[in-house]
């Protein structure tokens, strides 16, 4: 129960740290800076962490999100590593999150339905 209690805290910390990073230390970028990460899951050995992100700007094109984020990845990850107190900052795999898109595309066809 303490690992777990020890993971949500840690899995809370970088959501809240990435979330200011992409914010405040990427002013110049086309779409980092409109990024808000919604999830963090961090492996049971705090090695590796997926990110769950989506963007502000609805009309940005994904696969240029993902190219920037891929581009800046090691700057965002060593910006981590002095944000947060761990014995290693884990790896960051930033997955896309569509699940607003979809929300809102589910909502759609049931306006449509009636």
């Amino acid at each position: 129960m303490g690992n777990e209690i020890k993971l949500e805290r840690h899995q809370s910390t970088i959501l809240r740290e990435l979330n200011l990073i992409l914010q405040r230390e990427f002013p110049d970028t086309d779409y980092i800076n409109s990024l808000t990460v919604r999830e963090v899951r961090l492996s049971k050995d705090l090695s590796h962490a997926k990110v769950f992100y989506s963007s502000l700007d609805s009309d940005a094109p994904v696969d240029d999100i993902k190219e920037e984020v891929e581009e800046y990845l090691k700057e965002i990850r060593k910006i981590l590593a002095s944000k947060v107190e761990m014995k290693s900052v884990p790896e960051l795999k930033f997955e896309y999150d569509n699940s607003l898109e979809n929300a809102n595309n589910i909502e759609k066809i049931l306006k449509d339905i009636k």
